[in-house]
C-alpha cells in the first residue's frame, strides 16, 4: 500500500499564527483594564434621589427626614434657610410644616419647632408628645395620655382642643380635627363652610386641609365635608384607602397596594401621581403632593415654581439641595388666588381701610404706606378681634370666568373670598409684626 507524504507546512503556519493572535492579546488586555479603570475612576457619579423616612409637604416648600433622622427642606425660602426650611441640628422622629414655619418630635419626644414666631406657634409647650401636626398659624399635638394640647392663634377657637382622649390629631389652617379613643372625629376652629362640622359614625383617622376635611371610616371608605367646588369634598366612592392626605383645595389617598388616587383641583397638576410608582407614605400641600416611593426615595408632583416639587438628589453621599429658582411669572399671576397668597412678597400689599398699628402711649409709632389698590366689593366681612381692623377687599383674581356660566360664576366668587381671607391672614401678619416691633421699642426706651 502506498502512503501520501504528510505536508506540515500549512499546520506549523497556522499554529504560529494562532499564538502570535493570543500573544497580542495578552499584551493589550492590561492597557484595556487600566483604560476602563481610569474611566470608571473619573466619570462623574450619576445623582439619585433622596432616600427618607418621613415627608411633609408645605405650601411653597416641602420638608422631610432622612434615614438617620436628620432634616432637611427644599423649595421657596430654603436656599436661605427661612420660615421653617433651616436644617436643624440633630435629629426627629417625626416632623410637619405648613407655610411658615416647621415641627419635629425629637427621639426624647419632646417638640422642637423652628421658623416664624408670630403668634407663639413655633414656641411649643413643654413635655413629650407622641405625634404632631402644624397648621398656618397654630399646632396641635397628642401627649402621651392621648389629651390633645395646641399652641399659636386662637383665633375662632382653633387652638382650644375639648377634653378627653384621641389617638390622632390634623390641624389646617383654620380648623383642627381630631379622632377620639371610640372612633368619633371632633374638630374646633373656624366652620364657615362647614369644614369643622363631621358627621356622625366612626372612623380611623382624618386629615384636615384649609376649607375641608376627609377622613376613612373604620369599614375603609372616604368621606369629606367641607368646601367641595370642582370636588374637592367629594372622594372616589370604588376606592377604599389605607391613609389620606387633604391639601389646600386637593386630597391624596393611598391604597393599599401603594398606588395614589388623588382628587380636586388640579389645575397644577397636583392631583396627577406619577404612574408606575407605588408608595409607602403622601402628604398633600398646597399646590403640590409629595410621597416616598417604595425604594424609600422622595416623589413630588404639582406645582414647582419653587422647587418644592423637586426634591434634592444626591451624589458620592452628598445631598445637593433644590435651590429657589427664579420664578418667570409675571406679577399678577404671581397673586392669583387660585395658586398664591396674598401674603407673598411677590403680591402688591393690600390697603386696610384703618390704620396698620394701634398706636401706643408715649412709644414711638411705626408706620408704612402701602400702595393702594382699586376694592373689589361695598360690603365687607368684618373680625371680632379688637386688634384687627375692619380690612377692604382689594385685588379680583385675574382669572376671566366664563359670561353666562354658573360654574364660572361659582369660581368667581370662591375666589373672590379666597381673596378677602388672604388679605385677613395679611394683615394679621402685619399688625403682629408691627406690635412686635413696637414691643421691642418700648423695651430699648425702658
Amino acid at each position: 500500500m502506498q502512503f501520501t507524504p504528510f505536508n506540515s507546512k500549512p499546520a506549523l503556519y497556522f499554529l504560529t499564527t494562532l499564538a502570535a493572535v493570543a500573544l497580542l492579546l495578552l499584551i493589550l488586555m492590561p492597557i484595556s483594564d487600566n483604560a476602563s479603570a481610569q474611566q470608571a475612576a473619573t466619570a462623574t457619579p450619576k445623582p439619585r434621589p433622596i432616600t427618607l423616612s418621613a415627608i411633609s409637604a408645605g405650601v411653597f416648600t416641602t420638608c422631610g427626614l432622612r434615614p438617620n433622622g436628620a432634616t432637611v427642606c427644599w423649595g421657596r425660602y430654603a436656599d436661605r434657610g427661612l420660615y421653617g426650611t433651616a436644617q436643624q441640628s440633630g435629629t426627629f422622629k417625626s416632623i410637619s410644616t405648613h407655610r411658615w414655619h416647621t415641627c419635629g418630635i425629637r427621639p426624647d419626644s419632646s417638640v422642637e419647632c423652628w421658623g416664624s414666631n408670630i403668634y407663639g406657634r413655633a414656641t411649643p409647650p413643654s413635655g413629650t408628645f407622641t405625634s404632631i401636626s402644624v397648621g398656618l398659624h397654630h399646632n396641635c399635638g397628642i401627649r402621651p395620655d392621648s389629651t390633645v394640647v395646641c399652641w399659636g392663634s386662637d383665633y375662632d377657637g382653633r387652638s382650644t382642643p375639648p377634653s378627653g382622649t384621641f389617638t390622632s390629631v390634623s390641624a389646617g389652617e383654620g380648623h383642627t380635627c381630631g379622632v377620639r379613643t371610640n372612633g368619633a372625629v371632633e374638630c374646633w376652629g373656624t366652620n364657615t363652610l362647614g369644614q369643622a362640622t363631621p358627621p356622625s359614625g366612626t372612623f380611623t383617622s382624618v386629615s384636615v386641609g384649609t376649607n375641608h376635611t376627609c377622613g376613612i371610616r373604620t369599614d375603609g371608605r372616604t368621606e369629606c365635608w367641607g368646601y367641595n367646588v370642582q370636588g374637592v369634598s367629594t372622594p372616589p366612592t370604588n376606592e377604599t384607602f389605607a391613609s389620606i392626605s387633604a391639601g389646600d383645595r386637593h386630597t391624596c389617598g393611598l391604597r393599599s397596594d401603594g398606588a395614589v388616587v388623588c382628587w380636586g383641583i388640579g389645575s397644577s397638576g397636583q392631583t396627577t401621581p406619577p404612574a408606575g410608582v407605588t408608595f409607602t407614605s403622601i402628604s398633600a400641600g398646597g399646590f403640590h403632593t409629595c410621597g416616598i416611593s417604595a425604594d424609600g426615595g422622595a416623589v413630588c408632583w404639582g406645582h414647582n415654581d419653587f422647587g418644592q416639587s423637586t426634591p434634592p438628589t444626591i451624589v458620592s453621599g452628598t445631598v445637593t439641595p433644590t435651590l429657589t429658582p427664579t420664578a418667570t411669572n409675571t406679577p399678577t399671576e404671581f397673586c392669583d388666588p387660585e395658586r398664591f397668597s396674598r401674603d407673598d412678597p411677590a403680591c402688591v400689599s393690600p390697603t386696610p381701610t384703618g390704620t396698620d398699628t394701634p398706636t401706643p402711649t408715649n412709644t414711638p409709632t411705626v408706620t408704612g404706606t402701602p400702595p393702594t389698590a382699586t376694592p373689589i366689593l361695598t360690603s365687607v366681612p368684618t373680625t371680632t378681634r379688637p386688634d384687627v381692623p375692619t380690612l377692604t377687599p382689594t385685588r379680583t383674581s385675574t382669572r376671566v370666568p366664563t359670561p353666562g356660566s354658573a360654574n364660572a360664576r361659582i369660581s368667581q366668587l370662591e375666589n373672590q373670598a379666597r381673596t378677602q381671607q388672604e388679605q385677613i391672614s395679611t394683615q394679621r401678619e402685619q399688625i403682629a409684626t408691627q406690635q412686635a416691633r413696637i414691643q421691642t421699642l418700648e423695651t430699648q426706651q425702658q
